[in-house]
């Protein structure tokens, strides 16, 4: 049930919005020594997402295929020690979302056929994995979860309605669905960050009306543990803009991430990665200079770190005031496509360099951090 959304916001969550330039990283700053990870041989992709829990274990989602009539597959293995198993879900499953706290406790979610509109939830226990357990598989579209224990999985997207969508939230107990319908809003989630089970976020569009350049505006809800309430996000005025990406280190310490489309409404962002922070009063810009998207957040060594695409930098970390690049990570890279940390506080990423996606140009790459020294 949705109580008070939006009502209880100060008026000093639209102030104006700043530009943060890229700092360079100190002269003489010790460059972290990344591991690079061996991947499971698999045709001649490599894995594109990477689900850590600890030095040994692991699951990994490879793209397979040349690509050369666009059909791209997918495939799902298992890392135990230095053994990779292949993974074989059930026909119907899809492993477009990947989230789970152990080895034995793995959930994959998306869409199999997008004919049909019909997303799948599926759950592997290290030995089976169960059937369908979608809520809704009439109108319900996964796009993000996050597993926080054996029995709590949060997921958000959006229900189908005629005309439209509405943002949906749903929380999976152990044994049943519990389903927030935002109805008084038209729009849909991407993306959930959960901190505590009385502290998460989750963020997306809405629309807005108005023109095809800004007909789609920021969405972001936060949840206290008992009611669900809209954090208002400012308008870009004249463009559209997406909120995909969210990481709380904090009450007053939120990082949601996003792209603008430009004035052709392609999905090309007209000012770079559009990365905003919430202080727990009020929003501020925090673009990363020369990069095209923000991609994902993590919080290694207490920072923030971002990975981004198509900027001088793949790998930037916030320093309080600044994006500062992050060295060490593979050289020719053009993308860092996802972060992820483990409870002993290493940092792994997933990343490509080449660009030839088509004729199989690009590689792959897996890297870990290990946790950085106590002090």
């Amino acid at each position: 049930m949705i109580r008070n959304v939006g009502r209880t916001l100060r008026a000093a969550a639209v102030t104006a919005l700043v530009g943060i330039a890229l700092a360079a990283a100190p002269a003489n700053a010790a460059a972290p020594v990344w591991e690079t990870l061996p991947q499971p041989v698999d045709g001649d992709r490599g894995a594109a997402y990477i689900l850590p829990f600890d030095a040994e274990n692991a699951f990994v989602k490879m793209r397979r295929g040349t690509c050369a009539s666009c059909r791209m597959s997918e495939k799902l293995w298992q890392k135990a020690g230095s053994t990779w198993k292949a993974l074989t879900p059930p026909a119907d499953a899809s492993i477009t979302t990947l989230t789970g706290t152990a080895p034995n406790d793995l959930w994959a979610i998306g869409r199999v056929d997008t004919s049909t509109g019909v997303f799948r939830v599926n759950h592997y226990d290290g030995t089976k994995w169960s059937g369908n357990l979608s809520p809704d598989t009439q109108h319900l579209e996964l796009t993000a979860a996050e597993a926080v224990s054996r029995n709590s999985l949060w997921a958000v997207g959006n229900s189908r309605k005629d005309p439209g969508s509405t943002p949906t939230v749903t929380h999976w107990n152990g044994t049943s669905w519990n389903t927030t319908k935002f109805n008084q809003i038209d729009g849909g989630l991407d993306s959930i960050d959960v901190r505590a089970e009385n502290d998460i976020w989750a963020v997306g569009h809405r629309s807005a009306g108005g023109t095809a350049n800004d007909r789609l505006q920021a969405l972001a809800l936060h949840y206290d543990g008992t009611r669900w309430t809209e954090v208002p996000v400012p308008a870009t005025a004249k463009v559209s803009t997406l909120l995909t990406e969210v990481k709380s280190n904090g009450p007053n310490d939120v990082w949601v991430a996003g792209y603008i489309l430009d004035e052709r409404g392609l999905g090309e962002p007209r000012t770079g990665a559009y990365v905003i922070h919430w202080d727990g009063t009020a929003w501020t810009r925090r673009d990363v200079p020369g990069a095209d998207f923000a991609n994902s957040f993590a919080v290694y060594g207490g920072q923030v770190h971002l990975g981004v695409s198509g900027g001088r930098a793949n790998l930037v970390r916030w320093t309080g005031s600044a994006w500062e690049a992050v060295s060490g990570i593979q050289e020719g890279m053009n993308g860092v496509a996802m972060l992820a940390t483990t409870p002993d506080g290493s940092l792994y990423l997933a990343g490509t360099s080449g660009w030839d996606s088509i004729f199989g140009g690009r590689t792959y790459h897996l890297q870990r951090l290990a946790a950085p020294a106590a002090r």
